[in-house]
Order: C-alpha cells, then structure tokens, then sequence
C-alpha cells in the first residue's frame, strides 16, 4: 500500500468550557508510555492535579522529571491488582474525599496478536484482564469519588473495537468489549449527570504500534509448521500495513486533545473517533455488506 502524509485530525472545538471550581484531581491509568503518557503531562499542564497510574518506579521517575508543572503525581498501580486497588482508593478517600475526581480516564491496554486457531488462550485472557476488567474495576473503585466532583469518565477504546482484523481477534475482542462498558456505563450514569466518553483511536505514535515487527516475530515463533504454513502469509501482510500505519501514526498528543473535549465541553460526545484512518475505516464498516467490507479490507492489506 502506498504511503500517505500524515493525516490533519480535526479536534472538536470546545465551546463553553467547563471548568470544575473546586474538582480538579484527575485519575489515569497506563501512564508509563504513549496515550496515558501524554494525557498526564498535558493535564498537568493545563492545571489539573494529575494522579498518573503506573507499574514501574522507572516510569513514575520519567514522569516526574517529564512534567514542569508540579501537578502531576505518579502513583504506583496495575488495574488488574484489587489489593492495589483497594489501597489507592483508601489512601484518595482520605485526600480528596470531599472534593472528589474531576476526571477517570480509563486508558491502560496491552495487546496480543495470533491467529485464533492458534492463540495461546491465556494470552486472550490478559489481554481481556487489562483492556476490560481493569476498567470495570478502576470505574467500579473510584466512581464515588468521580460522583463527588460530578465528574466524567472517559475510556480509551480503539477503531479496532469497531473494526475486526485478521491475527488481531484477542485485541479486537477487548476493544468491543470497551464499547460495551462504555454504552451501558453511559445509560447507567446519565440520570446521576456523569457523562461518559469513549474515545477510539486509529494509529497512533506508541510503543504498542512501534514494536509490531518485535510482537509479529513472537506470534511466528509460537505457530506449528502446520500454523505457519496456515498464516504466515497473512501475518506478513498485515505486518506490511502496520508499517503503513507507522508511516500515518499520529502523535499521542492528539488523543489528549480529544479527551479535554470529553472532560470539559459543556457539549462533550458520547464517542471520539481520532485520525482519518479510523475514520474512513468506521464509515466503509457501516456503508458496505459484511463480504464487501471483508475484500476491500483485504486490498488495502495487499
């Protein structure tokens, strides 16, 4: 496929902002790199006091030393973890306890490629442990605390929880099952007035998408000969339009613009769709028959 400039994102445009008087704590997870990395610093930035989630002392230093602000605090947490969690939660109480989260943004993820017939399903298991349960978790956690603030929660998703891909299923499965939570998350705090986002990138400058060739040599390792000669070619083929995506990936920084829109619009969406990709790749899921939609996915994998 031939390479593109990177696309312009059109970020919505903020009209009547709001602005929480006295609720600016702001609580985001998977903050060690990419996305969470760059909604905590932006965050921090712009005023808000920061509680960035992250699993290892390392990244809580390169925060640290990342933010200019003073506003950003790192707190060590893996959203799988209920001990972890219960700990965080009790030590927030007693901090913030009476002016509460202005903001949950659910964004820790990781992902694991592999065609089904062969996935190890301990990998589709901690991928879902990550992508779904820890948010349901995180939400279930400090959602009194968001109710304090009448704050708002947003969920990082993906176009890849609208979109299924080959050798991508485990990813795709936890990304559907973001969109989920999220609709009926949504109906379920509506009457309290929380709002709640959902936000689904296409490709984005990560670590995630920057090490696809790393991930797609495991995901060769691991296969039988008899697995190989099943998809090797597929997996080739969707490794040449991830380096494609590479190629179109915009920066993190314009996911964190998008998620200020869900924070702070007084109009905020119940969904972002973030880079062209996402995009046009959504619109032809709707326009197109199911087998149409699977051959023009498969040209664009050629």
């Amino acid at each position: 496929m031939q390479q593109v400039p990177n696309p312009a994102i059109s970020v919505p445009r903020i009209t009547n902002k709001r602005i929480p008087e006295n609720d600016k704590n702001l609580l985001i997870s998977g903050c060690s790199t990419g996305i969470g990395r760059a909604c905590a610093l932006h965050f921090a930035k712009t005023g808000y006091h920061v509680f960035a989630c992250v699993r290892k002392e390392s990244d809580a230093e390169s925060l640290k030393a990342a933010d200019d602000s003073g506003n950003l605090e790192p707190v060590m947490l893996d959203v799988t973890n209920e001990l972890q969690l219960g700990e965080l939660k009790a030590d927030l109480n007693q901090r913030i306890g009476d002016t509460g989260l202005a903001g949950l943004i659910n964004n820790a993820g990781i992902a694991k490629s592999g065609p089904i017939e062969f996935i190890d399903p301990q990998a589709v298991r901690d991928v879902f442990n990550v992508n779904v349960m820890g948010p349901l978790l995180l939400t279930q956690t400090f959602l009194p605390l968001v109710r304090v603030a009448k704050g708002r929660i947003v969920t990082i998703g993906s176009i890849a929880g609208k979109i299924a891909s080959p050798t991508m299923a485990a990813y795709s499965i936890s990304k559907f099952g973001v969109e989920a939570f999220s609709d009926a998350l949504r109906q379920e705090l509506a009457p309290h007035g929380i709002h709640v986002a959902v936000v689904e990138p296409g490709p984005i400058e990560t670590p995630m998408l920057q090490s696809a060739d790393e991930i797609t040599q495991e995901v060769l390792d691991s296969l039988s000969e008899q697995g190989k000669e099943y998809y090797a070619d597929i997996i080739g083929k969707i490794l040449g339009y991830f380096h494609t995506m590479q190629g179109r990936a915009l920066p993190a920084q314009a996911v964190a613009d998008v998620v200020e829109h869900a924070l702070e619009s007084n109009k905020p969406k119940t969904r972002y769709l973030v880079t062209t990709d996402a995009k046009i790749g959504n619109f032809l899921h709707w326009a197109l028959p199911d087998r149409a939609f699977d051959y023009v996915s498969s040209k664009m994998i050629e």
